[in-house]
């Protein structure tokens, strides 16, 4: 009987212990404090000095990624540009003429032909032509030979002045475009530092642009759910806005912090979402959860 009351014992302990503990590698992990953040504010500047045409006119302007926003003006780098053209078109037209190459070796063909003439004469009558003479068609023959190394070196240089002038009239195309302030990321003008009419200097932040087609959602979880490997674990992401319908969004966790909030004693983890309706907004409370992948 005694040994009876002892193993009864044992059971109902046992069962005491296993009701009360959770396994870390539960289904679902409920996120607590979850917070719409913004995942990328930029502040854009100017890339050349100048005096400003365009800017918004205001805040709150939608931009997509590369699309010109504000613009210096350009008109003195505009004829840079018409010059280096220009000057690349008649680099590479002396780059292309062969005339002084062609005309050379006609000239050596011309050359040799008498020379060979004279040799033949020479065969047939001693002194039907004079040393001298024989000599100076030899030279001529030569410094037409000369000629044509000539005429192909200045060729291969008037092909490498080609290729400078097409770098230097890259180099001012470039500049050009870089007085076309381009927003960097597809999201929302929220502040504009500078007016159309004042001057800028490279670095200048003339537009701020916070992206909003992508948002991040962070909260916390408890510390012993955070040694499971979530990173790329999928997540739900549910917001409740007044007189409206609940939004669920999905989306996969991209962070987990390696250090425990002081102040809360959990983990914060991020999420990144989707907002391409442009329904959510940063500083919305949501409720997430998180479906480790085991």
């Amino acid at each position: 009987m005694l040994l009876s009351q002892k193993l009864f014992t044992g059971v109902i302990c046992l069962l005491g212990i296993t009701a009360s503990y959770t396994p870390i590698w539960a289904a679902e992990i409920v996120v607590s404090s979850t917070l719409l953040k913004i995942i990328e504010t930029v502040e854009v500047p100017a890339q050349q000095s100048g005096t400003l045409e365009t800017v918004p006119s205001e805040a709150g302007v939608i931009v997509d990624k590369g699309e010109v926003i504000a613009k210096i003006a350009d008109d003195e780098k505009r004829l840079e540009v018409e010059q280096a053209q220009v000057e690349h078109s008649i680099a590479q037209r002396e780059a292309e003429n062969d005339v002084n190459i062609r005309f050379a070796e006609k000239s050596l063909e011309v050359a040799e032909a008498e020379l060979g003439r004279s040799e033949e004469a020479l065969s047939i009558a001693v002194k039907s032509v004079s040393q001298s003479e024989m000599d100076r068609l030899r030279l001529v023959v030569e410094k037409s030979r000369l000629e044509i190394e000539q005429s192909q070196e200045k060729t291969a240089i008037a092909r490498l002045t080609a290729q400078l002038r097409e770098t230097e009239l890259r180099l001012v195309e470039t500049q050009l475009r870089k007085h076309e302030i381009r927003s960097p990321i597809q999201g929302m003008v929220v502040a504009v530092f500078r007016r159309a009419g004042e001057w800028v200097e490279p670095s200048d932040s003339v537009v701020k642009v916070v992206r909003i087609d992508r948002l991040r959602a962070e909260g916390f979880i408890r510390t012993e759910e955070a040694l499971i490997g979530l990173i790329g674990s999928p997540a739900k992401v549910t917001v409740e806005i007044a007189n409206r319908e609940p939004i669920m969004v999905e989306g996969k966790v991209t962070f987990v912090d390696p250090e425990v909030d002081p102040h809360n004693g959990q983990v914060r983890v991020w999420v990144e979402i989707e907002n391409k309706d442009l329904k959510l907004r940063p500083g919305l409370r949501a409720a997430m959860t998180i479906q480790p992948e085991n």
